[in-house]
């Protein structure tokens, strides 16, 4: 199940919301102002797979930082246009 639902939806409406030459920074600070459930819920599976790593003592997880995994979302959609 997908952590943030409707994302091609939501990402073009933060891209309208920004300027031309917007940053990678620039896009994730303006999901969380739009967003702040959809950025919540992405920091809370996180943190999910950060403790069952730790409790299973692996180094790792396949997530990513939160940070991360919304722009690796947005490039896929960028790429699939």
């Amino acid at each position: 199940m997908a952590i943030v639902t409707n994302a091609e939806e939501k990402f073009k409406i933060v891209i309208e919301n920004l300027p031309s030459d917007y940053s990678e920074t620039d896009f994730i600070e303006k999901f969380k102002e739009l967003y702040p459930k959809d950025w919540n819920k992405i920091l809370r599976r996180y943190e999910e797979h950060e403790r069952r790593a730790r409790k299973q003592k692996k180094r790792s997880h396949p997530m990513p930082n939160p940070e991360k995994y919304l722009l690796n979302i947005s490039h896929k959609i960028r790429g699939k246009k």
